[in-house]
């Protein structure tokens, strides 16, 4: 430290590189070259702790002593451990500045204090900060709005890293940090030297620590200059926290003042009862105005207060007030309100010119903003900030409107989207990955088709079987709803497709969006009977739950998807046996030709996979390997012809 402070001087008085220093700065300089040799000979042990052990129960304590002089400023820590009767301290660390101002050393200190806390592996029980300027635990205890932009910059940091009761005021001769701002003589190198251990009152117990003496709250030093903020405003007759509508914050005040004009008035004649009036009603409503802006505009309103009672035109409002440039003026109420340039217009609403000046984050501008958003139902939002601007004068009007409807409980409710709920986990039939086409087979009917048969008509039915697993289909003609016939059908699926280890189906019951002539055609299938006839050691036969049709969803789609594309390729004339059969086949392959994911599994380039992959081995049956070996024949066999 008296190092930079030899430097620095040297340095303001403007001396030459090759020109002799002045005798003053050379006798300084002297002086620390007598104490140059017993740096080298200063030993630190590393370890912090020798008389105590690593104990949870110990207490640890961490103390920051910090010192300001005219030269600079500086902050020392100390750890201090206790284990019973045996107390011992260690030097942490220290940092000093070259700086003309006390207050820069509290910073200093605090953020020394935090970066040392956050190295250590050890748990500090208790901090204490030492410092023997009282402005400085008078700027802590005050509002540091008071007090110059960079004071009170510094203030609210060492607010945040540290709290009030940690700081205590102590005197000079025992300020450690002061060693090192200010060399009256030579400094102290020895290993005993106080600089290295603390002062000796830490090493007693508490009770024989300096005594804490009272500092006022107020100083002079370092005050904002003009500022008018210590001006004590009376505590609200009504809390605005405690409501949560402005037309009962607004009904409960004005009540409140009929009650006290009530009690001045001793004639029980003269006393107000009833409804509450208009009078009454604007006389609450200056009243909350007046509130809300004493809690954000306080030096603004003593400043307006104190110019229009002493007639100064002196006193302004200062550049940097977030209101300045609205020229804002006291009306007969005293009401913050913006100075408009129509009032003499004779068609223009008053609150329209002189808008109420509001701030943003009050409560009580929160309830208006809200009682004008219910008013119009929660509806019309350019309308409600339209409606609040010819009146009020809100900073940010539009963000502060936003607010209140996302946090309108009736705005959430008519937002609320419906959630889909958590899709469970697919079955095992789903993912037999390594199971032959067709091992768990889903069936369902749909129709009936009308066909010509000679010179009459027939209804016949669909029979829909498909492969949970490759999502492939097969199409069975039924020629009539019985329980022999559908039998038929199955096994007609079964000799084509293998025979399935498990057909899932569902009951008669659970065809919801078929037509009524199917339903009653399903009642007369017996049930059981297809079970009991198709259940062996290798197949069994599973119904869904009933009244459960979206169970069986996997065979609903398709149906919804065959019909689709019969719609399409159905003659306008009666179909024939032979026309319905060849249709259904064409179906069947467009709907196996369906890509099952929408993305290439290799490549951009790749074709997509569908169920004719598993079935034929391409998506519509042709396998590329066998036309290019047939026509590398060709061209084989053309040039054999060729040769001579």
């Amino acid at each position: 430290m008296f190092l930079k402070v030899v430097l620095q001087e040297i340095w303001r008085t403007s001396v030459g590189w090759d020109d002799p220093i002045e005798e003053k700065q050379f006798g300084m300089w002297m002086q620390w070259l007598k104490v140059l040799p017993e740096v080298a000979t200063v030993e630190i042990p590393r370890c912090y702790r020798t008389a105590t052990s690593i104990d949870s129960t110990n207490e640890v304590q961490m103390h920051i002593f910090v010192d300001a002089s005219e030269k600079g400023f500086a902050a020392v820590v100390y750890l201090r451990f206790k284990q019973g009767d045996i107390i011992e301290t260690a030097l942490v660390g220290s940092k000093t500045r070259v700086a003309p101002i006390k207050f820069q050393a509290s910073v200093i200190g605090v953020r020394l204090a935090n970066s040392i806390a956050q190295s250590l592996s050890v748990k500090i029980n208790r901090r204490f900060f030492w410092t023997d300027s009282s402005d400085v635990i008078s700027w802590l205890k005050s509002d540091h709005r008071r007090y110059s932009p960079f004071v009170a910059f510094r203030v609210s940091e060492m607010l945040e890293a540290s709290d009030v009761s940690e700081w205590q005021w102590i005197q000079t001769n025992n300020n450690v940090a002061d060693d090192g701002t200010k060399w009256k003589r030579v400094p102290d190198m020895r290993k005993t030297s106080r600089w290295f251990h603390g002062p000796e009152f830490l090493k007693t117990s508490e009770v024989e620590w300096p005594v804490k003496i009272h500092v006022d709250n107020a100083t002079s030093e370092e005050l904002r200059p003009h500022l008018l903020l210590h001006i004590k405003f009376p505590e609200p007759i009504i809390d605005p926290q405690n409501f949560s509508k402005w037309t009962s914050l607004l009904r409960r005040c004005a009540y409140v003042f009929r009650f006290i004009g009530n009690v001045k008035t001793s004639s029980s004649e003269e006393r107000t009862v009833g409804a509450l009036t208009a009078g009454e009603l604007v006389k609450a409503e200056n009243y909350l105005y007046r509130l809300a802006q004493g809690s954000s505009y306080a030096d603004e309103l003593a400043i307006l207060s104190n110019t229009r009672a002493s007639k100064d035109s002196t006193l302004t409002i200062p550049k940097n007030s977030s209101i300045y440039y609205l020229c804002p003026f006291l009306d007969q109420h005293g009401v913050l309100r913006v100075r408009g340039r129509t009032s003499a217009c004779p068609g223009v609403n008053p609150d329209a010119v002189n808008p109420i000046i509001l701030p943003r984050n009050n409560h009580i501008t929160r309830l208006i903003i809200s009682h004008y958003h219910n008013k119009y139902h929660h509806q019309n939002h350019n309308t409600v900030v339209n409606e609040l601007r010819q009146r009020y004068s809100i900073s940010r009007l539009k963000p502060a409107y936003n607010e209140i409807r996302r946090c309108c409980q009736q705005c959430k409710n008519d937002r609320a989207q419906p959630l889909p709920p958590a899709m469970g986990d697919l079955p095992l039939p789903r993912l037999a990955a390594y199971a032959r086409q067709f091992t768990y087979m889903g069936v369902d009917y749909f129709g009936p088709i009308m066909i010509t048969v000679g010179r009459r008509q027939e209804k016949r039915w669909v029979l829909l079987a498909t492969c949970l697993t490759t999502r492939a289909i097969h199409l069975q003609i039924i020629h009539n709803m019985t329980t022999d016939s559908c039998i038929l059908g199955l096994r007609n699926v079964m000799a084509r497709r293998g025979v399935p280890a498990v057909i899932f189906s569902d009951r008669g019951t659970n065809f919801v969006g078929a037509s009524r002539e199917l339903e009653n055609a399903m009642q007369n299938l017996d049930q059981e009977l297809l079970a009991e006839e198709f259940t062996t050691s290798h197949t069994s036969w599973s119904f869904i739950p009933p009244a459960s049709p979206h169970m069986g969803g996997s065979w609903e789609r398709l149906v919804r998807s065959v019909k689709a594309n019969l719609a399409n390729l159905k003659p306008n004339r009666t179909l024939s046996y032979e026309v319905l059969e060849n249709m259904l086949a064409e179906v069947e392959n467009i709907i196996n030709s369906r890509p099952l994911t929408s993305i290439p599994l290799d490549d951009d380039q790749s074709p997509v996979l569908t169920p004719n992959h598993f079935l034929l081995g391409s998506s519509n049956g042709l396998r590329p390997w066998l036309r290019l070996t047939t026509a590398r024949r060709r061209s084989s066999t053309v040039g054999s012809y060729l040769k001579p």
